[in-house]
């Protein structure tokens, strides 16, 4: 049957509206129709045109992927091996290994996508123990810590300038009695004790008036020499100012002698403080003493009226190598004295214990302390840089390995005919998307780092200034 041209226009104009309608569909979801004696195929994927789909999957959620299975079989343990030939012997076994088991699986549908899932789970690194040791970097100044404890870095501006003309007053207390000539850890009792003073007098901060007082330091330890012995209580060195030469001379003025009148010292050391007792002074007794009084003496009650005459007073006491009967006595006259009272067995302990002492006379002395740390924070600040910038390496080492490994990976797909070079190509601006993602996020990770470093190390600088002007050196 013919049909008119009236048909057949209205035939073309549908044929043509429907064309129309279906025009908003993609390429790749619709069939290309073969010709006459080939077979039916699917239009290229939008890879294969140089337009990859890139995955949604986030930095964080890449730098917390675990090792592949192959990096792990293959690669972990000689990834930062010296011996390199290891290495790359590994790194190969591990491609030949994907490049075999790939070539079982049916991937002839399988998207850029796909495959990149497929290569990063089988030799991908894992970054997320180094970017966990990155954000995790103390930046700790243990170099600048205060006497009292605290960090420098952890007080505020405020209280490193605040005024402060507190006076300080140290009265140091030596035995002197004939049992200080005993000797622990082959030296003599008196030596170390004299040494212990003496290092403790000269790192004291230069506004801190000294004193030192020795007892028992005449007659022996017979009775018919008890009087003359218990009434050896003297001022070796005045309270003033340290000085150097003279008070190293004033330690050789005595040595271990006889009884132990340790009350009459303390009464002798209350004696010159309260002279100079006020508010904004801040008085100390130090004592050092290897056993009880022995002078009918009592200690704890002169402790006792050396708080009650001065407002500000606080006797620490070290027993030396005591027993059980001294260390019980000593203790008491700490407590009395609103102060401390610490067992010491050896020249080390000795030496320590020192140290706390000079942390303890002022809350003054991180001062005159922190003006000699300027060399510390800026060595500790180059340490804490070296640090970080060794972590940065060997997440870069881990990345280009990584980046080295994956690209040689494609190769060898492309090389065994699994892949096309279009393929490839398209592969590879995923994992590129993926390297932009984790170089970002660790680089955003070190620079944060780094920058917290200096400014940690640019505030301590300017305490320290400040320490400086206002100590005024």
């Amino acid at each position: 049957m013919k049909l008119n041209k009236g048909v057949i226009g209205l035939f073309f104009l549908i044929v043509l509206l429907s064309g129309c309608q279906d025009s908003d569909k993609s390429i790749a979801d619709t069939p290309k129709q073969a010709t006459k004696g080939e077979d039916i195929v699917m239009e290229k994927p939008a890879s294969a045109i140089g337009e990859a789909k890139l995955p949604a999957t986030s930095p964080e959620e890449y730098i917390q992927q675990d090792k592949g299975d192959l990096y792990q079989k293959y690669i972990e343990g000689k990834e930062f091996s010296e011996d390199k030939a290891a290495y790359e012997q590994a790194t190969k076994d591990a491609i030949d290994a994907y490049v075999e088991e790939i070539s079982e699986k049916k991937t002839k549908k399988w998207d850029e996508n796909k495959w990149a899932e497929s290569i990063t789970t089988a030799l991908r690194t894992s970054y997320k123990d180094v970017a966990k040791e990155i954000e995790n970097y103390e930046v700790v100044y243990e170099e600048l810590r205060l006497p009292d404890g605290r960090l420098l870095q952890d007080i505020s501006m405020d209280e490193v300038t605040q005024e402060s003309n507190k006076k300080v007053n140290v009265v140091l207390v030596i035995d002197s009695s004939g049992s200080m000539k005993a000797k622990v850890g082959g030296e003599a009792k008196m030596a170390l004790a004299k040494k212990s003073i003496e290092d403790l007098a000269k790192e004291l901060p230069e506004n801190v008036n000294v004193s030192l007082i020795a007892f028992g330091h005449k007659g022996t330890g017979s009775d018919a020499d008890k009087q003359k012995s218990c009434s050896a209580v003297e001022t070796m060195y005045p309270l003033k100012a340290y000085e150097g030469a003279e008070f190293e001379n004033s330690l050789k003025k005595f040595n271990a002698m006889g009884w132990t009148p340790l009350a009459s010292s303390i009464a002798l050391a209350n004696e010159q403080l309260s002279k100079e007792k006020d508010e904004n002074t801040e008085n100390f007794i130090y004592v050092v003493s290897d056993g009880i009084e022995t002078c009918d003496g009592d200690p704890v009650a002169a402790a006792k009226k050396a708080v009650e005459d001065n407002t500000n007073v606080k006797i620490n006491i070290i027993g030396f190598d005591v027993d059980s009967e001294a260390d019980k006595q000593l203790k008491q006259v700490a407590e009395a004295g609103n102060g401390e009272y610490s067992s010491v067995k050896t020249k080390q302990q000795l030496a320590e214990i020192k140290d706390v002492w000079k942390e303890a006379v002022s809350i003054n002395t991180w001062r005159w302390w922190a003006i000699h740390r300027f060399a510390d924070n800026v060595w500790t600040t180059l340490d804490h840089q070296n640090a970080v910038r060794d972590l940065k390496s060997k997440y870069f080492t881990l990345f280009r390995n990584e980046d080295e490994r994956l690209r040689t990976a494609r190769q060898r797909l492309e090389e065994e005919g699994l892949i096309d070079p279009m393929m490839q190509n398209a592969i590879t601006q995923v994992l590129n998307d993926r390297n932009d993602k984790i170089q970002t996020y660790m680089g955003d990770l070190s620079t944060k780092k780094s920058d917290e470093i200096k400014t940690t190390s640019d505030e301590l600088s300017k305490k320290l200034d400040a320490i400086e002007k206002q100590v005024g050196l």
